[in-house]
C-alpha cells in the first residue's frame, strides 16, 4: 500500500498565521512531503508539525521557510518512531532572512539503519535566537549529523529596523 501526501502553499504572500499539520500512520512505503511558505513573504507565525509512526521504508522531509523573508516565529517539530530504514531530514530557515526566533527539534528512536540530518540557519542572516536539539537513541548503524550556522551571520538579542 502506498500513499503520498503533498502540501505546498508556495509563492504566496500573507500577513497572518500559517499552520500545517500532517499525520501518517500504519503505512508501508509511505512518503510525506510538506513545504510551508516556500519562496514567500510573511509577517506572522509559521508552524509545521509532521508525525510518522509504524512504517517500513518511510521517508519524512520537512522544509520550513526556505528562501523566504519573515518577521515572526518559525518552529518545526519532526518525530519518527518505530521504523526500519527510516530517513528524517529537516531544514529550517535555509537561505532565508528573518528577525524572529528559529527553533528545531528532531527526535528519532528505535530504528535500524537510521539517519538524522539537521541544518539550522545555513547561509542565512538572522537577528534572533536559534536553537537546535537533536536526540537519537536505541539505534543500530545510526548516523547523526548536525550543522549550526554555516556561512551565516547572527546578531543575538539585537533589533533590526528592516529585513531584506
Amino acid at each position: 500500500m502506498s500513499e503520498y501526501v503533498s502540501s505546498q502553499p508556495a509563492d504566496g504572500s500573507s500577513a497572518g498565521d500559517q499552520q500545517q499539520e500532517s499525520s501518517v500512520s500504519s503505512q508501508s512505503d509511505a512518503s510525506t512531503s510538506s513545504q510551508l511558505g516556500t519562496d514567500s513573504s510573511s509577517a506572522g507565525d509559521q508552524q509545521q508539525e509532521s508525525s510518522v509512526s509504524s512504517q517500513s521504508d518511510a521517508s519524512t522531509s520537512s522544509q520550513l521557510g526556505t528562501d523566504s523573508s519573515s518577521a515572526g516565529d518559525q518552529q518545526q517539530e519532526s518525530s519518527v518512531s518505530s521504523q526500519s530504514g527510516a530517513s528524517t531530514s529537516s531544514q529550517l530557515g535555509t537561505d532565508s532572512s528573518s528577525a524572529g526566533d528559529q527553533q528545531q527539534e528532531s527526535s528519532v528512536s528505535s530504528q535500524s539503519g537510521a539517519s538524522t540530518s539537521s541544518q539550522l540557519g545555513t547561509d542565512s542572516s538572522s537577528a534572533g535566537d536559534q536553537q537546535q536539539e537533536s536526540s537519537v537513541s536505541s539505534q543500530s548503524d545510526a548516523s547523526t549529523s548536525s550543522q549550526l550556522g554555516a556561512d551565516w551571520r547572527q546578531e543575538v538579542h539585537s533589533k533590526v529596523a528592516s529585513v531584506e
